[in-house]
């Protein structure tokens, strides 16, 4: 059985992406041939070919893979922004289609059904097709049994949509998958899509594991856990929920990527060591959605599982990860600290946390000395009164208390922050400006950060499930937007000014507080790695 893991682009292709090498190492595990294409870093590779002798291409690689350019922040961005024009410019220049670093425009929307199967229809139009012309070739040529594409985002659907269409029409007898959050967060609105059928065979809706580990072994249609397919009538049929053993699971594989081919002076390698949201009772995220049922409960590896993961890579050669899990409990994170402290050489991480209560400066102190560089928290708001209604788990007192205890341990902290809550008034927003006031003095300048997001409605929320509890009328649906998962609580001129405004006034907070001096604030980072990459070259390692 051969089985063929392809990774479709849009996604940032500066750090290897993660759901391949899972799925490889389980794949593997169970003697099956696998194969992993990362055809988003082939998409960029090919922008990146140099169009003479001694071209700019040449220049700005070496500019990016280049570690002692980390060390003038600005002047590495700069090469990025650089980069990013020969992107753009090369991905679509007889077309509407855009290529970025951290997103691609101009191209089939992803909020409607009828975009969908443009994309199927007419996937030789799209420009992917064409660039990744000697990829799907070897594809083709190798023939796999099961081609399953890992879909993390929304940025990614045209291009999988196309390129499943292209291989399908050279590969009928071969099993094509879509998996990843690009269609978990649509769960409820894909049985219905009975077309999906002709290019598609099964959607996957919770832990991946089980349902490639059945079709590896051959198994039909009715015996596919956490899968969505449809019958031959067009009726769809929802296959058993199997939550995946996270006591047994096999090591991610990454032999199969070409790792030198990332454009980064240095691999920053994700580690998964835990499944769900520690908390995931907040009434407006969707990230625990992760099994066919819904909602599972956390679901931490082993640690001897994660020890010999980190040193697994760490025999490799890797020094940076990045921990993927949803949010770090405070348990966990002084475990973690604990394993990398035992790494025969130092290393440098990074990871996402909770303003939980069991967070303490000792506990800060402990993972700032194993190696970690920042954390990514959801502060979203500092009034009570909203983080009581959205029950996000924590007050604004917790918070200054565990974002001080963060900074005193020499952390540097990157806020996750929300505007335009139903009734949030100008005391809601002062009630955050006061929080950053007041805990922003203790951060050194350079690594605080911040992103202000506009609230949204998410499928399988208590959100959408309520919204009148949350002064919400609900999501307005059309033709336009039939496959929306997100649906903007605000809308029109007047919202975006309120936007807008906010976030001035949090960036002249931070410009009061900081300084005029360049920071990671400034940079508009959407790759996470980098604040990592960064941090460790600009400033003190102690």
């Amino acid at each position: 059985m051969r089985a063929a893991l392809i990774f479709p682009p849009q996604w940032d292709p500066r750090q290897p992406p993660l759901a391949p090498a899972v799925l490889a190492g389980a794949l593997r595990s169970a003697e099956t041939d696998v194969r992993v294409f990362d055809l988003n870093i082939a998409l960029y590779q090919s922008l990146l070919r140099p169009a003479g002798r001694h071209g700019i291409e040449d220049f700005l690689q070496k500019r990016l893979r280049d570690p002692q350019s980390l060390r003038n922040a600005e002047s590495y961005l700069q090469a990025c922004q650089q980069t990013q024009k020969i992107f753009d410019e090369r991905f679509d220049p007889h077309g509407s289609g855009r290529l970025f670093w951290d997103t691609c425009g101009g191209l089939p929307a992803t909020a409607n059904s009828q975009a969908w199967q443009n994309a199927i229809s007419e996937a030789d139009k799209l420009p992917f097709v064409h660039h990744l012309a000697d990829k799907i070739a070897s594809i083709n040529e190798w023939q796999p049994d099961i081609i399953c594409f890992s879909v993390i985002s929304d940025t990614q659907l045209p291009a999988a949509l196309a390129l499943a269409a292209t291989l399908r029409s050279a590969l009928p007898k071969s099993r094509v998958v879509f998996g990843g959050n690009a269609l978990t967060y649509r769960r409820s609105l894909l049985a219905g899509q009975t077309w999906l059928r002709s290019t598609i065979d099964a959607i996957c809706l919770g832990d991946g594991e089980p349902l490639m580990a059945a079709l590896a072994a051959g198994a039909t249609q009715s015996e596919l856990p956490n899968s969505l397919s449809w019958n031959d009538d067009d009726k769809p049929f929802i296959g058993p929920n199997l939550l995946y053993d996270m006591t047994t699971s096999a090591l991610p594989d990454f032999s199969d990527f070409a790792l030198h081919d990332y454009l980064t002076p240095h691999l920053v390698i994700p580690v998964e060591t835990a499944r769900g949201c520690p908390w995931g009772r907040c009434a407006f995220c969707i990230h625990p959605v992760r099994a066919a049922s819904g909602r599972p409960l956390y679901r931490p590896k082993p640690l001897e599982l994660v020890n010999t993961e980190l040193k697994n890579h760490f025999n490799a050669g890797h020094r940076r990860f990045m921990i993927v899990d949803e949010a770090l409990p405070p348990a966990r994170l002084r475990e973690l600290s604990d394993l990398f402290a035992e790494l025969p050489e130092p290393v440098t991480w990074i990871g996402y946390a909770r303003l939980d209560a069991g967070h303490t400066r000792d506990g800060f102190v402990r993972a700032r000395a194993a190696g970690c560089r920042k954390l990514f928290i959801g502060v979203e708001s500092g009034s009570d009164r909203i983080l009581r209604q959205f029950h996000k788990g924590v007050d604004s007192a917790q918070a200054r208390r565990v974002l001080l205890d963060a900074a005193a341990a020499g952390l540097a902290v990157h806020s996750f922050l929300m505007t335009g809550f139903p009734g949030e008034n100008e005391g809601d927003r002062q009630a955050t400006l006061d929080l950053l006031a007041d805990v922003w003095p203790a951060f050194e300048p350079f690594g605080a950060s911040f992103d202000l997001f506009a609230l949204t409605g998410e499928l399988e929320t208590d959100l959408i499930a309520d919204p009148t509890a949350y002064g919400w009328q609900g999501p307005l649906r059309d033709s336009g937007n039939d496959l929306a998962w997100q649906f903007p609580l605000l809308s029109g001129s007047a919202a975006a000014e309120s936007l807008t405004d906010f976030k001035d006034r949090i960036h002249a907070l931070a410009d009061a507080v900081f300084g005029p001096a360049f920071g990671l604030r400034h940079a508009g980072l959407a790759q996470d790695c980098l604040h990592l990459l960064l941090l460790e070259a600009v400033t003190p390692k102690s």
